[in-house]
């Protein structure tokens, strides 16, 4: 069994490493594989994901997920009916003309609502969609740039790849962040980023 250790309130602890088919081996992080991408772990309670991850009920509750955030127009919101996970839907394509940014706010309240579960965000290969709203929600919570948080992802998750309208959002959400134009939010301290920023 592969493990994977992060940074929870200033311990150590260890998580599995989650792949296609459970518990398995892990590709070069140098050659990110699609195909095989891993649900990833961007800090305790945050996720990082594709459909195949939101399909799994089982790794869901063994990581004790109980939020979904599905930012896709199309998936499906996989487990709604079994009443064990709280789903929220972005709307949104990848695509040069999605306005994501729009969602930000709302992500952003979804994921702090989570009391005390984890939460998943994914759209359908866990590259642009769902990278960009992780990142633009550590560059609110954090002092982090669109560069650092950008890297901080990338280092937990190799595939992804938001496009480049989405970047443009990114940098254009890091000037307003840095205007106060959008407010940070730093208090509390995001657990698991300490020792990043």
């Amino acid at each position: 069994e592969l493990k994977t250790t992060s940074l929870k309130g200033g311990h150590l602890e260890t998580l599995p490493r989650i792949l296609p088919g459970g518990i398995g081996k892990v590709g070069s992080p140098l050659t990110p594989d699609l195909e095989n991408a891993e649900l990833s772990p961007i800090l305790p309670f945050l996720y990082l994901g594709n459909e195949r991850d939101a399909q799994n009920l089982e790794i869901l509750l063994h990581l004790n997920v109980g939020h979904v955030l599905n930012v896709t127009t199309h998936l499906p919101l996989y487990h709604a009916e079994s009443g064990r996970l709280r789903y929220k839907r972005l709307p949104a394509t990848d695509n040069n003309r999605q306005d994501l940014r729009q969602y930000f706010e709302e992500a952003f309240e979804f994921i702090a609502h989570q009391s005390g579960k984890g939460v998943l965000v994914h759209c359908q290969a866990g590259v642009s969609r769902s990278a960009t709203i992780v990142i633009a929600y550590l560059m609110k919570h954090t002092l982090m740039t669109m560069g650092d948080a950008y890297k901080y992802v990338k280092g937990r998750r190799p595939v992804i790849s938001p496009n480049l309208n989405f970047m443009g959002q990114l940098l254009q959400f890091e000037t307003d962040l840095n205007a106060g134009v959008t407010p940070r939010i730093l208090t509390p301290k995001l657990a698991g980023v300490e020792t990043e920023v």
